[in-house]
């Protein structure tokens, strides 16, 4: 008797264990952005930066160095080099720009972006709180107040931030502010990363601090035109 009780518990645990549980499919990875839906509406993708490539993003954007001129296809990091549009610097006069878009992408997603009027500006200075026709974050508009706007953003020898948006300095725990693209190791925490560059954007409708590291890290930086 105990001996078919045996045999019956050991067929048991066999049809147990042959049992397929259901569950949630494996999760399908998210194809890349394509550029061309990016350019739908009119835009022209001019520039993009991708995260953690050890070149300098100021320095791509003003003078083209180490910047490919073979525009992407797509947001993926099949380029490892930056791109910019051939001899952009040179021709942005001849663009007549009516608008231009400063856009941050992570994980195949828009995550921020800032819409500026681009009327008779040039080659810098585009980026310019005065201009400010759009943005993601609702705080962020003409009229607010900002400690640092600008391209050029604050470069010393403790840090080294571009294409800064910045809106209150604290020595560190005070830092408040929208956007940031850190070329380097630096003093405060925002500045504290494994590569460079990083693009760190505040992860909320507003301005945060900076100290909290609550902030986003983007994969890529995107510069496009519309006429």
């Amino acid at each position: 008797m105990f001996g078919v009780f045996s045999t019956a518990i050991a067929l048991f645990i066999v049809q147990i264990s042959n049992v397929v549980v259901a569950g949630p499919p494996p999760a399908q990875a998210t194809a890349p952005l394509l550029v061309a839906q990016l350019e739908m509406n009119g835009w022209n993708l001019v520039f993009r930066a991708t995260s953690g490539n050890g070149q300098n993003v100021y320095s791509a954007w003003m003078t083209g160095q180490n910047a490919s001129t073979t525009k992407p296809i797509d947001m993926s990091r099949s380029y490892s080099s930056h791109f910019r549009q051939e001899n952009l610097n040179a021709t942005w006069a001849n663009i007549n720009a009516t608008y231009v878009k400063f856009a941050l992408y992570r994980d195949n997603r828009e995550v921020g972006y800032v819409i500026f009027d681009a009327q008779g500006s040039d080659f810098s200075n585009w980026f310019a709180k005065g201009r400010v026709v759009d943005a993601s974050w609702s705080d962020l508009t003409k009229t607010a107040t900002y400690n640092g706007f600008s391209i050029y953003g604050d470069v010393r020898a403790t840090i080294e931030r571009r294409f800064l948006i910045n809106n209150v300095y604290g020595e560190c725990p005070g830092d408040i502010g929208h956007v940031a693209v850190i070329e380097r190791d630096g003093s405060c925490n925002m500045d504290k990363h494994p590569s460079y560059p990083q693009f760190v954007y505040a992860d909320l409708n507003s301005a945060d601090m900076w100290q909290k590291q609550q902030f986003g890290r983007a994969d890529y930086m995107a510069i496009f035109v519309s006429h």
